[in-house]
């Protein structure tokens, strides 16, 4: 199956999103530290990304600093407030987020990775 990544620093939202993708069968990765994340995310190439935008003052810019580590990840972005500057190429989700509307964009997203 596919490996999805998160990135949020509340860690239910995490564990919530890990359960939710492994129960499909997907393998996922979440983390509540940037640091971590960044040490690590070179030896785990993610099919998808889901970003808390919020957890970082530069969060657009770690997503592009991990798309050019792995070109063929797509990325959401999620939070609580709307992005006050448009986001390139990656799709939003407010929190809270509807589960169903998560997983419908996760796996639309897939398809995109899939049909590349």
């Amino acid at each position: 199956m596919s490996k999805i990544l998160v990135v949020d620093d509340n860690k239910g939202i995490c564990n919530l999103i890990e359960e939710i993708f492994r129960i499909d069968g997907h393998e996922v990765r979440s983390y509540t530290d940037i640091s971590h994340f960044m040490e690590e995310i070179e030896d785990f190439a993610p099919d998808v990304g889901i970003f808390d935008l919020s957890m970082a003052k530069d969060m657009v810019k770690i997503i592009n600093k991990v798309k050019r580590i792995h070109p063929n990840m797509k990325g959401i972005v999620m939070s609580a407030d709307e992005p006050t500057e448009p986001l390139k190429n990656l799709p939003f989700i407010a929190k809270p987020f509807d589960i169903l509307e998560l997983k419908k964009l996760v796996y639309e997203n897939l398809k995109q990775e899939m049909a590349v």
